[in-house]
């Protein structure tokens, strides 16, 4: 960790970009967990337009996450970045002052849309920041114990100002992204971006093209996608199944008890684990023990025991720990950096997908009240059979002949032109 703080400290920008990551997700944390409450209790407005606000703030976030990335290979990385935090200022502002179900719903597709700016393009303004790819597993987990600190210290601020006025939090929100802005914005020549120019012929759908190509034939970043969806499934429970069954047990304020455990295991866990697992080469046990780890989490809540409980969110978070820092620095070594923009967004909207198919998959069976223990136990056993997946399609380093071939194809092909691998071969270990 220590390391990493000097780094990070040597780094130009890259203090400010996490201190600012950190305020970001406290901001949004105050907001975001009360939406509901806010819409239907403050605002007065039917529970089917929270439902249906709600909803088209997840897709413009997930859905759009590959466009945002897009823009941020395009504009450059801090570019995405404030304008991301621009469309977000506007959401919050919206949302302290419509009254009316267009209104609360357009205010909150602004809000999904900033993040899908936002995201991808701030995992790759840490690596351009960096410079060097192979430096970044550890500062991203870093970056995500600074958003797992605002996660524990927000909701506790959105509860006090949901009892007074809730629209001071909105605003005091707003007040604070606006006001990243221009400290972002001094690092756009840190972060220098030189966008590809596009061959002739080749303009919006020039960068797509590309990327696809990259896809079609880099089965690295395809695996990368597989893990992310993976990890989508399991992650996602944290949000619907836990809480759920924590209400239904011990009561609807043990909730957000799971919430604050979770967010501060892995602030915690993150300073333990991050520099052994960084001594770890091998990204495929990396990622198949996480997902045993958070396999065997789930198996304890299946047991009815609050200390179990407890402990199998600790294990969840674990496994978050080991995972999700992981999957960004592989992004990082494994695509150009032209291109790295929309592979981040491609990495959230296969968490997405995942997390869609796990809440589908759940949420029917609560409606039936079958959410009980047997499905915690399928659960680990969900949990293991990817982990045996992760391990076993995991690309192998190839033949100095055929890694050729490859890159002689993707040259060759209208759409991959001038595209390239970060470590001089898609496949390498």
């Amino acid at each position: 960790m220590r390391e990493t703080l000097a780094l990070v400290r040597n780094t130009p920008g890259c203090t400010l970009l996490l201190i600012g990551n950190f305020f970001i997700t406290l901001g949004s944390s105050i907001v975001v967990p009360y939406l509901a409450v806010y819409m239907t209790g403050h605002q007065g407005l039917a529970p089917w337009v929270a439902g249906v606000a709600l909803t088209v703030k997840l897709w413009s976030q997930f859905g759009l996450m590959m466009v945002g990335g897009a823009l941020a290979d395009r504009i450059g990385a801090i570019a995405a970045i404030c304008l991301g935090l621009c469309v977000r200022v506007a959401s919050f502002l919206l949302l302290a002052h419509a009254t009316s179900a267009p209104g609360v719903i357009v205010a909150c597709g602004l809000l999904g849309l900033g993040s899908a700016l936002y995201i991808p393009a701030g995992k790759a303004a840490i690596v351009a920041l960096l410079r060097d790819s192979s430096a970044s597993a550890p500062v991203f987990s870093l970056r995500s114990a600074a958003n797992n600190a605002g996660l524990a210290v927000g909701p506790l601020v959105g509860s006090v100002l949901l009892l007074g006025r809730p629209e001071l939090g909105l605003v005091a929100t707003a007040a604070v992204f606006a006001l990243l802005v221009p400290a972002f914005w001094r690092l756009r020549r840190l972060a220098s971006h030189v966008p590809v120019p596009p061959r002739e012929g080749q303009r919006s759908r020039g960068h797509i093209r590309r990327f696809l190509s990259l896809l079609r034939h880099n089965r690295r970043l395809l695996w990368i996608a597989g893990v992310a969806t993976a990890f989508g499934f399991c992650y996602v429970h944290i949000e619907y199944a836990m809480p759920v069954l924590a209400a239904d047990h011990y009561g609807p304020a043990y909730a957000g008890v799971l919430f604050t455990v979770n967010a501060v295991s892995v602030v915690v866990l993150q300073v333990l684990v991050s520099a052994p697992m960084g001594k770890v080469p091998h990204t495929p046990v990396v990622v198949a023990g996480g997902l045993l780890v958070m396999g065997i989490g789930f198996a304890l809540l299946g047991f009815g025991s609050l200390v179990l409980l407890i402990t199998g969110v600790v294990l969840f978070s674990l496994g978050e720990v080991i995972i999700d820092p992981r999957l960004d620095s592989e992004v990082a070594a494994t695509v150009d950096a032209s291109l790295r923009g929309t592979a981040f967004g491609l990495i959230g909207v296969c968490i997405a997908l995942g997390g869609s198919a796990a809440n589908l998959g759940s949420s029917a069976l609560a409606q039936e009240g079958r959410l009980g223990d047997v499905y915690w136990f399928a659960l680990l056993a969900v949990a293991a059979v990817l982990a045996i997946l992760a391990l076993a399609l995991f690309p192998r380093q190839q033949t100095q002949a055929r890694r050729a071939r490859l890159r002689a194809s993707v040259t060759k092909s209208p759409a991959g032109d001038r595209l390239q691998s970060a470590a001089g071969g898609e496949m390498a270990e």
